[in-house]
Parts: C-alpha cells; structure tokens; sequence
C-alpha cells in the first residue's frame, strides 16, 4: 500500500506514457496519472500532492504553462519537466516561469528518473519541516514577546503594591490599620509567588526532557491538595477522590504534578461559595495503555464563548486576578508534550469538568 506515502501525479497525453509510467513505478511511490494539463490541475483540487512530473509537449496547455500555474496556486509543490533535447527554449522557460525542481530528458531512463523522484520528494519533506520549524519558532517567539511584557506587569503589581504598603505602614501608628495592612501585604506575597511558580513550572515545562518515574496517584493528589491548604476558600470545599489503578503507570511526575495542582486550584479559587455545599471530585482510572484524570466542581463554571480561549496564555475567565492567567495554557502544554490530550465540559454556573488522558508510557 502506498497511500501513506507522498502522492506523485504525472501527467501527459499519451496513454502508452501514462501505462509506462505506472507500471515501472508503481510498487516505489503512490502514483497518479492524467492525460492533460486541466485533468491534472482538477485532480489537484481535491488531492494533496507532493510531486507533478509532466511531458511539455500537450495540447490546449504546454507543460511549461502547466506549471506556472501549479506554481501560482500550490508552490510547495515540487516540479519536474520532461522535454526533449531540442526545447532550450522550454527548459529555459521552465526554470523561469514554473519554478521547475529540474528537467529531465526524453527518453528518459527508469534510474535517472527515479533519482530526481527521489531528491524531489527530499526537499518536499524538507520544505514542509522547514515551514513547520518556522511555524514552531514564530509561536515561540510570539509567546515569548507575550510573555515576558506581561509576566514582567504582573510581576511588578505587587512589588509595586507592597512597597506602597510598607510606605503606609511607616506613617500609621493604628495597630488595626497595621495589621490590615499586613493582610493586604499577604496578599500581594501570595500573589507574587503564585506567579513565580507558575513561571518556573512553565520554565521547567519547555526545557527539561520527560522523565520516566511509576506514578503514585493518591499520594500525588493528597500532596496536591495539601500544598493548596492556604487557599481561603479552600477550607469550605467538599475535596473528594477516587483512584483505580490497575497497573503500574508511568510518566513524569514533575509534569502530571502540573496538571494536578493547576486543574485542582482552580477547582478552588472558582468555586462557588454560595452554593449549598461546595465540591470539588478527582478521579484517575490508569491501566496498561493510559490514565484519564478528570477533574471536576460546581463552581462558578465557563461561559461558552470562552471555552476556546481558557487554554490561552495570560488569558483570565473571571474579573478575578488572584490567578496569573497561565496556570491552564501550562496544563495545555505540559499535557502536550507528555503527548495526551485535554477537554473541558463546562456552562456558567454550573462548574467544570475537565478530563485529561495521559499514554501510559510502559508501554513505549
């Protein structure tokens, strides 16, 4: 079976060409064929091809025109011409208008012809890494512009805050207004260490390579939930969890105590304290091939416009701004790069749930 390979369509008017062709490379590469420029540029609307190889001698189009216009509407395309010994001018015309890759003789031979099919489809590959790799270093240069103008604002909100506090505190001689202001100070530490730890896991995130450790849920969950103790809403909220492993799972734990600790605080500084009785429920079911860790509570929940964008960086659902508005754009890319995925089923009011599936990687 070829369909999983790099489609190559060749085109020309004559049928003994067109029957040669496939014939001789058949078994090598997924090969398709048309008998005319228009057969081949209609083929194309509906297919993704890597490679066009066409004789330059047809009528209604030459194979120069032929690829002009390949050139013009898909250029990743990598183009190759058959002409004869005597179209110079062709060829000439080829390289200049249709961008050719390279020209080959007639009659050409099975090796050459299966060489430059060969390096053709090398620099398709090439072309389509390079454009992913220049994709890749723009979203990251992108990011990282974001980044550090925002991370650099909220970062200097509570210094600037707690310096206006210390400034307060050396002109008051109220011991009530002293200790307000120690609480509002808190607030600002707290804040500002949220911050700087979700820097660092981002930080640690992007850089160190994964890790393969046998993962103890319960014991991640209950150091997860006790390390969020000082949340001040965390006190009021119901905490359950239930966790069936059925074998050993493997992963990084740095990377699944991420998900753990931002999908849980979340769950707690959103919940919604009116409630009749604030919950928050962790289940993880892990077997040989993966773990699925759903996380879920009836907090204040997500409006539907903005499920796309909670996973974006910086981005805040709430007027709340206790929160660094990275802790879900980590979880996203820490789940990315463990190879998993991420979901969330959520309606305003009504809390979340989100369920993160994780490879098992034992298996690997």
């Amino acid at each position: 079976m070829q369909s999983d390979k790099e489609l190559i369509l060749y085109v020309d008017d004559e049928e003994k060409n067109l029957d040669s062709f496939k014939v001789i490379f058949r078994k090598e590469y997924n090969v398709k064929v048309a008998n005319s420029a228009d057969e081949g540029l209609a083929f194309m609307e509906k297919n993704d091809v890597s490679l066009v190889i066409t004789d330059q001698r047809m009528p209604n189009m030459t194979g120069v025109e032929f690829l002009e216009r390949i050139y013009g509407l898909y250029p990743d395309v990598v183009r190759v011409i058959l002409t004869g010994y005597s179209d110079e001018e062709a060829i000439i015309s080829a390289i200049n208008k249709g961008k050719v890759f390279r020209y080959i003789t007639k009659p050409w031979k099975k090796e050459e012809l299966q060489q430059t099919i060969d390096y053709a489809l090398d620099a398709y590959r090439l072309r389509h890494e390079n454009k992913e790799l220049m994709h890749k270093l723009s979203k990251a240069n992108n990011e990282l512009d974001e980044f550090v103008y925002r991370a650099s604002h909220d970062l200097r909100a509570p210094v600037a805050s707690v310096l206006g506090l210390i400034n307060l505190s050396k002109e008051e001689w109220d011991v009530t207004k002293l200790k307000e202001y120690v609480d509002l100070k808190e607030k600002s530490v707290l804040k500002l260490d949220s911050l700087i730890k979700d820097i660092i896991q981002f930080s640690r995130n992007s850089h160190l390579r994964i890790n393969t450790d046998e993962i103890n849920f319960e014991e991640l969950v209950k150091t997860s939930l006790d390390s969020l103790k000082h949340f001040q809403a965390a006190a009021l909220i119901k905490k359950t969890f239930d966790i069936n492993v059925k074998s050993p799972f493997i992963s990084d734990q740095f990377r699944l105590e991420i998900i753990l600790d931002n999908l849980i605080s979340n769950g707690i500084r959103y919940a919604n304290l009116d409630s009749d009785e604030p919950m928050l429920n962790i289940k993880i079911d892990s077997d040989q091939e993966k773990a699925i860790i759903c996380v879920s509570d009836n907090g204040v929940g997500i409006d539907h416009e903005q499920k796309d964008k909670i996973f974006d960086m910086f981005y805040r659902g709430t007027d709340d701004n206790t929160g660094s508005g990275l802790g879900l754009y980590i979880v996203k890319e820490t789940v990315d790069k463990l190879k998993g995925k991420i979901t969330v089923k959520s309606s305003l009011k009504e809390g979340c749930e989100f369920t993160v599936t994780i490879p098992n990687q034992v298996q690997q």
